[in-house]
């Protein structure tokens, strides 16, 4: 009971200190609307990668060409090392989800960008973003803006009917203009829409790389789907950069005389899961009804996406679970297994053929020689290396009494399953053991990292190494979905935020609850990040903070 009064205590601390903190942030930031999405942490602490969604605007800086997107924040191209670094999204304190259009002011240095929440610009083009709402420019969204500009001293933003100045430091209202009061305008790029520019570059004179093709009026890529230009911006250094309403950019080498389709993101619109070993794998909520999955480098400097049409025996769905199985990478969907082998790259399906149980399959687990392989109803077990279904006491267990299956996990040597709210542990003998445990807790979820079991139950969650409780009250009755422990921190995700528990001094740490960490799905611990998988993306936290 002791232990329960502290963390209360220490809770109603936190929830205070949040309180009068905010409430003295806001009176000084009345007038000075000023974002930045955590003092304690550096700029790139929070780093999302996510899904494109489209190439919407390009502008050049000193150092890198940025491009504003649909889905994926800022990407920063380097010029030098010709590498993309890290994007500019939420985790650095912009608050829009959608980029319209990028503009670097090469008088001021500063970046600005026009988003579905605001007008938004930094001088030191990485964080310390400032807004200027849409209703102070007599504006009523981002999609009343055509195109965005600077002369000397000015910045301007150019509607369908009318002109804006603002100052070009503070961002400050100046006036509404028919047309510029103003000669020399620097506009940056080109848009499609607006503006008829390809007839600029002649692309039978090009070599398409990858096996794309280009019209004047779309591109189509090596599995013949089609994608409409938006963007264009010629560079100082004789190249060109097109983006592309699939994602993609087209860099146009004026030199060589060829055109390089690159993309930096993933297909998967919402990614569900992540496994980790030697690389990331990630899958989740298919991109256009195109089904993919994709690997990424443990440094997350280069990313792979495979789909359907690249492969053949690749399954068309969502996909709900994953686990790395020796050189496999193997997915969950509705009604089948998706496999991938990476030393033949190849990948097979297996269906209703190896009796894989009808409906979404959310757990993979691996035990020996055994791949554990279940949906809410059903449950299989396959041989590794035969991928034939084996007799199982415990899929026999589970069909005959119709069990409905809450959670399922496994350690180095025993199965744990839940089923309506009771424990069972199940070891490598397939004996079912029914948990003491079951007369003091309903059993929710469990999870196992380092091989430290945590059972989420209806009073907190309990460590299984200390028998050691976290009450329920702490995380607020949240939905968990993940537990990672890192140290002497455990890191709970749930569906309104991400929370740190210090496990040496049994108290809460801290409660992130960001807008881009809503409803977290996945967690893995991945060297110095813990990485996270969200409605925004995959997100990665530096651990060595």
């Amino acid at each position: 009971m002791d232990m329960f009064q502290k963390l209360e205590k220490d809770l109603k601390e936190i929830q205070y200190a949040k309180i009068n903190k905010f409430f003295s942030l806001s009176l000084f930031l009345i007038n000075i609307l000023h974002a930045q999405v955590d003092q304690r942490f550096g700029i790139f602490d929070w780093e999302i990668i996510g899904n494109n969604g489209s190439i919407n605007s390009i502008s050049e800086g000193y150092q890198y060409i940025f491009f504003a997107t649909n889905g994926n924040g800022i990407l920063r191209f380097n010029k030098f090392s010709r590498k993309f670094d890290q994007s500019l999204y939420l985790g650095q304190g912009i608050k829009s989800k959608k980029i319209k259009h990028v503009y670097f002011d090469k008088f001021t240095g500063i970046l600005w960008s026009v988003g579905d929440k605001s007008l938004e610009f930094t001088s030191s083009r990485e964080g310390n973003w400032n807004n200027v709402n849409y209703s102070k420019l007599s504006l009523n969204s981002y999609n009343d803006i055509i195109d965005i500009g600077s002369s000397l001293n000015f910045i301007w933003i150019k509607t369908s009917s009318s002109y804006i100045k603002l100052d070009h430091i503070n961002g400050s209202f100046l006036g509404i203009f028919l047309f510029p009061d103003e000669k020399k305008i620097f506009w940056g790029d080109s848009n499609f829409k607006y503006d008829i520019f390809f007839k600029e570059i002649d692309f039978a004179n090009y070599f398409v790389e990858k096996g794309w093709l280009l019209s004047q009026n779309f591109a189509i890529d090596s599995n013949g789907i089609s994608a409409k230009y938006i963007s264009l911006l010629k560079t100082e250094n004789g190249h060109s950069w097109i983006g592309l309403t699939n994602g993609y950019i087209m860099l146009v080498d004026n030199f060589s005389k060829t055109i390089n389709p690159i993309n930096f993101g993933f297909d998967t619109a919402i990614p569900l899961t992540i496994s980790f070993k030697k690389e990331v794998w990630l899958a989740g909520i298919r991109d256009k009804k195109l089904s993919s999955v994709a690997s990424i480098s443990e440094d997350f400097n280069e990313i792979r996406n495979f789909s359907e049409l690249n492969y053949s025996n690749f399954f068309n769905g969502d996909f709900f679970s994953s686990k790395i199985i020796d050189n496999e990478a193997w997915f969950g969907s509705t009604g089948a297994v998706l496999i991938y082998n990476k030393e033949k790259d190849f990948f097979r399906t297996l269906g209703y053929e190896k009796d894989i149980p009808v409906g979404r399959i959310y757990f993979i687990e691996n035990l020996r020689n055994k791949i554990l392989i279940g949906s809410k109803k059903d449950l299989v077990i396959i041989d590794k290396s035969t991928k034939k279904r084996v007799n199982s006491i415990i899929s026999n267990f589970v069909r005959k009494n119709n069990t409905y299956i809450d959670d399922l996990g496994t350690d180095k040597d025993n199965i744990y399953l839940i089923s309506n709210n009771k424990l069972y542990q199940i070891d490598m003998d397939e004996n079912i053991n029914f948990s003491k445990l079951n007369e003091e807790f309903k059993f929710i979820s469990v999870f196992v990292s380092n091989e430290i079991k945590y059972f989420v139950t209806d009073r907190g969650i309990i460590n299984s190494e200390n028998d050691s409780i976290i009450p329920s009250s702490l995380y607020f009755n949240y939905q968990i979905n993940d537990i990672v422990e890192f140290k002497d921190y455990i890191f709970i995700g749930t569906n309104k935020g991400l929370i740190v528990y210090n496990s040496k001094y049994n108290r809460l740490n801290d409660f992130y609850n960001f807008s881009f960490l809503e409803n977290i799905y996945d967690m893995e611990q991945i060297g110095k990040y813990l990485v996270l998988l969200s409605n925004s993306g995959l997100i990665k936290l530096n651990l060595q903070l």
